[in-house]
């Protein structure tokens, strides 16, 4: 019987024992994993790029759901403030510029107009309007003929001189912004475009053609929202060619609404602006007498 006794209890010993280890081994496992993770979850937050150190710190404390809102707010505002248009007219001034220049001027935006020599002699009240409210003033040449301006590529640069010097006679300012009748291609070839660039001229063109003097009523409003929705897009500032029309000037406000609502900034070009003209692609050659 003492031997059964003795038996019992040795073998409860072994037993407490055994259990004894088993627990001093899982928790001192489990305090190292909790370690680990703490060390991860250091390293984690502190890591340069992770997603924890970009969060904007007067963010931290609020929900989820108001940051995502914040963040895409200052996103759009910061993409609405990049959005450049210029917005361009021909061929005046007219009876029509007064009422641009009334409709540009509410709407706090600016342009350029290329005008031509004769009509900037018939109103020259108009042609300072245009510089003292703030718009860019360029040259469209003199006859607007086909035939005449490219005749030769001295007849070309013979009419933007001469519009140069009546602008300057009556504003006191020496444009060397250009827009040649009709555009650039196809019959400004590159022997043109020598002699322009080797004067000083600098030759524009346009990305978005309004066809203002085709299209009746605001049809032309349309068309041009068309073509700055494709063009902000792909990344590119529109240049609008619009003239100088009473169609143009009635409907007008209706464009500049529409820039406004959608965050266009309206720019003027400047002397320093790096110039868009039409590329030539083989297509350009000289007018002869029988187009």
């Amino acid at each position: 019987m003492n031997k059964l006794k003795l038996f019992i209890f040795l073998a409860s010993l072994v037993i407490i024992y055994a259990c004894q280890s088993n627990f001093d081994h899982g928790e001192g496992g489990s305090k190292e994993k909790q370690s680990i993770a703490a060390d991860h979850k250091t390293e984690s937050e502190s890591a340069p790029g992770s997603k924890t150190s970009e969060i904007n710190p007067k963010y931290k404390d609020l929900p989820d759901s108001k940051k995502t809102e914040s963040e895409e707010s200052k996103t759009n505002n910061e993409l609405v403030s990049q959005k450049t248009v210029y917005l361009t007219f021909d061929d005046g001034p007219t009876s029509a510029t007064t009422d641009i220049l009334d409709t540009l001027n509410h709407f706090n935006a600016k342009a350029t107009f290329f005008m031509l020599e004769p009509s900037m002699r018939e109103l020259p009240e108009v042609v300072n309007k245009i510089a003292e409210e703030g718009h860019a003033v360029g040259l469209h040449g003199v006859t607007h003929n086909l035939y005449k301006f490219y005749k030769t590529e001295q007849s070309a640069l013979e009419e933007m001189t001469t519009a140069q010097q009546a602008l300057q006679s009556i504003t006191g300012i020496q444009s060397n912004l250009i827009r040649t009748p009709y555009g650039s291609v196809p019959y400004l070839t590159e022997s043109y475009r020598e002699v322009l660039d080797s004067n000083g001229f600098k030759l524009w063109d346009w990305n978005v053609d309004s066809s203002d003097w085709s299209l009746s009523n605001d049809e032309y409003v349309d068309t041009v929202i068309g073509q700055i929705e494709e063009l902000v897009n792909a990344g590119v500032a529109p240049i609008i060619l619009m003239h100088d029309r009473a169609n143009t000037a009635d409907h007008l406000s209706t464009l500049l609404t529409y820039l406004s609502d959608h965050g266009f900034q309206t720019k003027r070009i400047e002397e320093s602006t790096q110039p868009y003209n039409f590329n030539c692609y083989q297509r350009c050659h000289r007018l002869s007498s029988k187009e």
